[in-house]
């Protein structure tokens, strides 16, 4: 194994290793928020670049996005769309940055619009990124819509780069905000105004592997996921070594993977002040949350150990590492749960919310946004397509097509998260087939995060300042190069300067 050297970043030392996509997704999942792999990610064609966001047949959807729109092959379930009022009547031309259609939940849903709108063509150009956003809007040579993460998009915002949408909400009675899950609005809010439409979500509970418990003699009903002490000592007792090589890892923070946010939050503290204008990196708690999550990887192996075990490990299908019992308790993304479908939907476990010290549940979400950029020449048209996407009868049409394609395969249909609570409750009540207790009790838990979720403070400077936590405090800190105290002292100097250069310049 490369040997890290103490100024490395961690994102880098990854980088430089022979990972695949799907390999990377170990570390990082795609949370948009902040991720240590997202270069390599960004590089390869990530989960935010594409329609969709949950996989319910194993892997991160959409990992191959298509460059143009193209002839869409014809969907499992119909498409029909009768129930829909289109008011957009002439003729128009959408194109758009960021959203593919290599998958179910996305194809159905576009064919379903071409079929709503033949007066409205569509283009696409699946991938997006920073300097193709930042072209565009300098040419003024705009597509008509961007699908962003939803942490870039007060950044772009702010920039001028984006049309405020609260007159188009306003004026369709066909959209209402209100059935969003309020944790993903407040992401797209800034100002008094809306900036972009929220889409999928994913909640971050902890996940638990039974069979390796039960040769602990550990009983899940035991697991007290306020008691964070308890979950360190249930790691050390689950982690195997053969010699000093890992063989099974206990507990997974995921602190590297930008879930610092939940510890800080889960210990009384926050890493931004509400109005999102002040650092509060090296506050006691946040360093105590620090602390703990780096000891917890310490007095299990280590970071180095911790790396060299996960490239022995694989992602995807019956070789999953969760699946196979190699992690037993990890924080991740909800979406794990269709990797788990696929890998072995008979794999027994259990997902427990997880809660700061006072009892509190905490989650987060992250997860991509409809936005129309400033100058763009068919507004209009973009917003008839942003709101039928958002509809919850077209998310029930996607999620039909999904289940038949995955139940001819086989396979186990997990419903998506989407940031529509309506269209989450009727994906669930009324698509989703009751299958085993583990599967049925996880989907019921999502949405109950989802409503309860604690978000990031907006701010347009979040990005930078996600960007600083994770290379300046987390990652020396697990590497050894920093104490918790001066790794996040240091991080709040260079977090604080750049919200005083955005606010106070």
């Amino acid at each position: 194994m490369s040997e890290l050297k103490p100024e490395q970043r961690l994102d880098d030392f990854i980088s430089g290793s022979k990972v695949t996509r799907r390999q990377v997704l170990k570390w990082s999942g795609t949370l948009a928020v902040t991720s240590l792999a997202a270069p390599i990610l960004s590089a390869c064609g990530g989960d935010d670049t594409t329609g969709g966001a949950t996989s319910t047949t194993g892997g991160a959807a959409g990992a191959n996005p298509t460059p143009t729109e193209g002839p869409l092959p014809t969907p499992v379930a119909t498409t029909n769309v009768s129930g829909w009022k289109p008011r957009f009547k002439e003729k128009a031309t959408v194109s758009r940055f960021g959203f593919g259609t290599d998958n179910t939940t996305a194809r159905v849903r576009v064919q379903a619009f071409e079929q709503a709108y033949p007066n409205i063509t569509l283009k696409a150009a699946p991938e997006i990124d920073d300097q193709k956003i930042l072209t565009a809007v300098a040419s003024g040579d705009v597509p008509d819509l961007f699908w962003l993460g939803r942490n870039t998009v007060l950044s772009w915002a702010a920039r001028n780069a984006l049309e405020p949408m609260d007159d188009l909400i306003k004026n369709d009675d066909r959209f209402k905000l209100d059935n969003f899950y309020e944790a993903a609005v407040k992401e797209v809010q800034y100002e008094g105004q809306t900036w972009a439409i929220p889409q999928f979500m994913d909640a971050r509970p902890l996940f638990v592997s039974l069979p390796p418990l039960r040769q602990a003699g550990i009983k899940v009903e035991d697991i007290d996921t306020s008691n964070w002490q308890q979950l360190r000592e249930y790691g050390v007792k689950l982690t195997k070594k053969q010699g000093n090589k890992i063989t099974r890892w206990g507990f997974d923070t995921k602190v590297q993977s930008g879930f610092l946010w939940m510890y800080s939050w889960g210990n009384g503290s926050s890493l931004l002040s509400e109005d999102g204008k002040t650092a509060t990196f090296d506050t006691p708690e946040n360093i105590e949350a620090l602390r703990y999550a780096v000891e917890t990887m310490n007095v299990q192996g280590g970071f180095r150990p911790y790396k060299a075990f996960l490239d022995t490990t694989q992602f995807e299908g019956p070789q999953n590492f969760f699946v196979k019992n190699q992690v037993v308790m990890t924080l991740f993304e909800s979406w794990l749960m269709g990797i788990i479908a696929e890998g072995n939907p008979k794999h027994e476990f259990k997902v427990l919310p997880f809660k700061g010290k006072n009892g509190d549940v905490i989650s987060m979400s992250g997860g991509n946004a409809w936005a129309i950029p400033k100058g763009a020449k068919n507004k209009e048209a973009a917003w008839e397509f942003i709101s039928f996407m958002s509809d919850a009868d077209i998310w029930r049409k996607a999620g039909e097509a999904q289940k038949k394609e995955v139940q001819a395969e086989k396979g186990v249909y997990i419903p998506s998260l989407t940031a529509n609570k309506v269209a989450d409750k009727m994906l669930r009540e009324e698509v989703y087939t009751p299958t085993r207790p583990s599967i049925d009790e996880a989907v019921e838990l999502f949405p109950q995060l989802l409503e309860q979720s604690k978000q990031v403070v907006a701010s347009p400077v979040l990005k930078e300042i996600t960007d600083i936590i994770q290379q300046e405090a987390v990652d020396p800190t697990l590497q050894g190069s920093k104490k918790p105290d001066a790794a996040m002292k240091d991080a709040q100097q260079k977090a604080q300067r750049a919200l005083d250069k955005f606010y106070k310049s």
